[in-house]
């Protein structure tokens, strides 16, 4: 038999209601039976000890509560059942021994933290009744994983597939914004994994959110982001997979785990290149010629030449080139070349990773490079692509044309593959956003008066386009733009 026990103390002070529930310093309550504690509207403060057995303890109400004390309270089931978007606020870490059961309203972590035990879990965390915590803290648990297969441990939405025995694994979750060098910006969520075997692990690790995280990130451009240095530097590592109706981004063949979040596809470093065109031709039925050329380069070590055929699912390295700047700075164009032994008999993808000498890198486009006719140019046909439009040849990749490039403040694009309206935006180097524009499938839209530097168009879904603005007479950052004809 279950028994309950309603706490409806009120207390007026100054007209609001201010209950509270006290264990004093020295006191204890102990439940030793399957007993359902309600608290409507009250605060639990815990400066003694406080036994849960088997027992729940509830919070509803119209109001805010919160969860505090000296103690560190260990709650066997704890409920929230908050009205509407009131929230039920920490101010001392918890414990839960068995599950958090979300009914109505929101858990604040407010910097403290939530201990699962190994077998506890989060239940029923949906977008209107959820943890949250901006400003820091984490719900955590530790357990133990041998080749786990979707592997969701505490349901904290860090999904994990390993054919290693990884041991001991703590997971963290956090709902704090991320940034560092190479991410600007990141969802209100992270996760921060810790195996206590944590290598060559060749993991699938599915990154599960909500709306509500999304942090001004566009959600169909979210990829995911690790840091190895607790956040102060960050590898962008793509995505196999992703889904906006079931908020999740999922990434494939991952060697290690550290600080992992999600953001969008627009990395900006100060160092890298700029102007960079890159092509691809098949020569013969057994190699591929790639070739590029860069503009300027800044503190540059060089490229790696990636490639994924048709039948993959993500890039293989295929070699290096190393930067020919001397001490990787230059301004004066450059010319690269790789032959790639290929005699595969369909579409190989291609792509750069541009990396400096500091460790941070980003990627070229995506090209294809075709084996057998498609439409005009026969076998030799080149197009930019996105990954998410990689595995199909049938309908229009998603890309951005831009022309001319580099230009005089003065140039028009095109977004080509996309099913509706979409925006695109142009971003200056810094990451500030310079116009956002609503474009239409292969509908030209013309861009005037852009000062000099260095910009990012980008759009969800497709790599960003660098545009560079040179001898432009125009001071400030002033954008006009309109329809033209179609493209």
């Amino acid at each position: 038999m279950k028994y309950y026990i309603s706490i409806l103390l009120l207390f007026a002070l100054y007209g609001q209601a201010n209950a509270q529930i006290t264990i004093e310093a020295g006191a204890s309550w102990v439940n030793t039976s399957n007993v359902s504690t309600v608290l409507q509207d009250m605060n639990f403060v815990n400066n003694g000890t406080f036994t849960p057995g088997n027992s729940a303890v509830k919070f509803i109400g119209n109001s805010g509560s919160s969860i505090a004390g000296s103690s560190v309270t260990s709650f066997y089931t704890l409920e929230v059942g908050k009205t509407g978007t009131n929230t039920i606020s920490l101010l001392s870490n918890i414990n839960v021994n068995n599950k958090v059961s979300f009914l109505s309203g929101l858990l604040n972590l407010n910097q403290k933290n939530i201990t699962l035990a190994s077998a506890a879990f989060l239940e029923n965390e949906t977008e209107v009744s959820r943890i949250t915590g901006i400003n820091g803290g984490e719900v955590m648990i530790t357990l133990n994983m041998s080749n786990p297969n979707s592997v969701n441990g505490g349901n904290l939405g860090a999904m994990i597939t390993s054919g290693v025995n990884m041991g001991t694994v703590t997971i963290k979750r956090g709902h704090s914004a991320s940034a560092g060098t190479g991410l600007t910006g990141s969802i209100n969520r992270y996760y921060t994994i810790t195996p206590q075997n944590n290598a060559g692990l060749n993991a699938t690790f599915r990154f599960r959110y909500f709306d509500a995280e999304l942090n001004s990130q566009t959600e169909a451009g979210l990829v995911m982001y690790q840091s190895m240095n607790s956040g102060a530097s960050w590898s962008n590592l793509s995505q196999n997979s992703r889904s906006t109706s079931a908020n999740y981004v999922e990434k494939t063949g991952v060697a290690s785990f550290g600080l992992q979040t999600l953001g969008n596809n627009n990395i900006v470093i100060t160092n890298g290149v700029t102007g960079l065109v890159f092509t691809g031709q098949r020569k013969k039925a057994t190699e591929v010629q790639l070739n590029w050329s860069t503009l300027t380069e800044t503190n540059m070590n060089g490229f790696e030449v990636q490639r994924k055929l048709k039948t993959e699912a993500d890039f293989a390295v295929r070699g290096f080139v190393n930067s020919k700047a001397p001490g990787g700075n230059s301004t004066a164009k450059l010319s690269y070349s790789y032959l790639d032994q290929n005699s595969y008999a369909d579409t190989s993808y291609y792509r750069l990773k541009i990396v400096d000498n500091t460790g941070n890198f980003t990627y070229s486009e995506t090209i294809a490079v075709f084996t057998k006719p498609k439409g005009k140019g026969g076998s030799g046909n080149r197009e930019m692509i996105t990954e998410a439009s990689s595995n199909t040849e049938t309908e229009m990749p998603a890309k951005i044309t831009v022309g001319p490039n580099p230009n005089n403040g003065n140039f028009w694009f095109v977004v080509s593959g996309i099913e509706k309206e979409t925006t695109a935006t142009l971003y200056s180097m810094d990451g500030r956003i310079v116009r956002n524009f609503k474009v239409l499938n292969q509908q030209q839209y013309k861009v005037n008066s852009i000062s000099n530097g260095i910009y990012l168009l980008k759009v969800p879904g497709i790599d960003a386009f660098r545009i560079m603005v040179q001898g432009s007479n125009t001071s400030s950052t002033t954008l006009s733009t309109q329809a033209a004809t179609k493209y």
